[in-house]
């Protein structure tokens, strides 16, 4: 059984530690003067507070605070690094909604002010490169995906990297089964996979509210790769890789062979109770936008696309070269590399 429960986040982990961090000098109650433990702790409590929640002391407390916070915000990438061999939130999948969206562009928001506050600190070398590496990250994030402006302009659902293919790959690569508890983890990631597809309708409804079109040919070859799937998990969901990889995974050392096909009929179910309809929502959605979806696609259709495409190539490139610099330094660079060809 894990110490962690099955609904739990970060958020409600940090703030359980926070509170075991605040109560370690109740201790010295037994130990010296009653006002005088009192008084450390409450400045014990006050120095834990500040540090897990607002400006630390030191900025290297902020960047250990924000890389954490990073990582343990995303149960895939702790699945998958599994720091200290840990996977404190295998029964989790990575939230795709509104609400955490507001709440990482808040909470960069908030990071960026702290780490202003130490611009003028005298700083090593090390740490002053840290400084504008990390200031460089959270203001290209916040002027672009993260900005009131932009933050829908982005395709969520896409045919290359959108979550609709990587919520089933991320459970078939990186979820490990050593253990029972691992299992169990693997039924509720895999019932969970509803609740990440409904965050994905909600995505692309907020898009429509704000007239981001996803193009045709996008939304037609994320069809074109879901209707399969779909497909084998209604009509033979014995092969289907969410089956099929758990199967492999379980062995006489985790379980009975007994357990183990209690296990596998209670995935099953999972699959045709809460996996097919989730996949029937989804697709409905992606139906409908492809329905009315126009065909005259590119960044310049939304709103403030121009802007937006310069905030793209400067993400991408690093640069704040204009869109015809760049254009003519490419055209350059072919010319000379032809020319080499030649000789």
């Amino acid at each position: 059984m894990s110490l962690i429960p099955n609904s739990w986040y970060w958020k409600q982990l940090k703030l359980a530690l926070t509170c075991f961090l605040c109560c370690l000098p109740i201790g010295f109650f037994f130990l010296i003067n009653f006002y005088l433990t009192l008084v450390i702790l409450i400045l014990w409590s006050q120095i834990i507070i500040k540090n897990a929640y607002f400006n630390p002391i030191t900025l290297n407390i902020l960047y250990t605070r924000f890389s954490f916070e990073l990582l343990l915000e995303s149960p895939d990438l702790l699945s998958q690094f599994r720091p200290l061999g840990l996977d404190l939130f295998k029964t989790q999948l990575h939230d795709y909604s509104t609400s955490f969206h507001e709440h990482e562009k808040k909470k960069f928001q908030k990071e960026l002010t702290y780490l202003r506050s130490f611009k003028n600190k005298k700083m090593s070398p090390d740490q002053r490169q840290s400084y504008d590496i990390l200031e460089y990250y959270l203001n290209i994030n916040l002027n672009r995906e993260l900005s009131n402006e932009f933050d829908y302009h982005n395709y969520l659902i896409n045919q290359k990297s959108g979550p609709q293919f990587d919520i089933i790959s991320f459970i078939i690569k990186f979820h490990r089964i050593l253990k029972l508890s691992d299992a169990e983890a693997y039924l509720i990631r895999v019932q969970r996979i509803s609740k990440a597809f409904d965050q994905l309708i909600e995505q692309q409804i907020e898009r429509r509210h704000r007239n981001i079109e996803t193009p045709r040919f996008v939304l037609q070859r994320v069809i074109d790769g879901l209707e399969p799937f779909q497909k084998q998990l209604r009509d033979e969901p014995n092969k289907s890789p969410l089956i099929i990889t758990f199967i492999d995974k379980l062995n006489d050392r985790i379980c009975s062979k007994e357990k183990q096909n209690e296990l596998i009929n209670r995935l099953l179910n999972i699959i045709k109770i809460n996996v097919i309809p989730a996949y029937e929502r989804l697709l409905n959605i992606l139906y409908e936008d492809l329905s009315n979806v126009k065909t005259d696609h590119g960044l310049w259709k939304l709103p403030n696309g121009d802007k937006y495409y310069k905030l793209c190539l400067e993400y991408h490139t690093t640069t704040n070269m204009s869109p015809d610099e760049i254009h003519e330094l490419g055209k350059t660079h072919v010319e000379r590399i032809q020319n080499e060809m030649r000789k």
